[in-house]
């Protein structure tokens, strides 16, 4: 699975990176936190920030983790979306900009928001739960009804799929 994370959107959403982004050290508790998650998952990671000095970006590797300035002319965003386009319906986006997702989403990205992501990274980082998923509990011998059907819509199914690959 390949993920492109909305850098700044992820610092500030999740709390213990919030606090290290105070403290001036956003962005380096980020990249640290992704090169543990990527020991535990072999997903690959891209991170793009906002900001920069040169005007078309820049990129770098920050202890493996390939990161992307988008520079002083354009916007994390932007370079996010036109990565969408290109690779489509295999990359996964992680921000819980609106807008954002929904230009994702017309290229066939899927997208997590930063929360969901922020969980299921700091459950991976501190040893928490591991693939996640629930215990099959078994066959129901029953014959009662259970009424009508629960299956959720494809997008939704498919988001499902890939948070639980997490």
């Amino acid at each position: 699975m390949r993920l492109v994370i909305d850098g700044y959107n992820l610092i500030h959403t999740v709390p213990e990176l919030a606090f290290a982004s105070d403290r001036g050290q956003g962005r380096e508790a980020l990249i640290e936190a992704l090169r543990l998650y990527r020991k535990k998952r072999s997903h690959k990671i891209s991170v793009v920030f906002d900001g920069g000095l040169e005007p078309g970006g820049k990129d770098t590797r920050a202890a493996g983790v390939p990161v992307k300035f988008s520079g002083v002319g354009r916007s994390a965003d932007d370079v996010i979306a036109a990565i969408a386009a290109q690779d489509g319906g295999g990359l996964t986006v992680v921000t819980s900009d609106r807008e954002l997702a929904g230009r994702c989403r017309v290229h066939g990205a899927v997208v997590l928001s930063s929360e969901e992501f922020g969980d299921r990274l700091l459950e991976v980082v501190m040893g928490g739960a591991g693939m996640g998923g629930d215990e099959d509990q078994g066959w129901d011998f029953s014959t009662k009804k259970k009424g009508p059907s629960k299956r959720l819509p494809k997008a939704k199914r498919k988001k499902a799929r890939r948070k639980n690959r997490l």
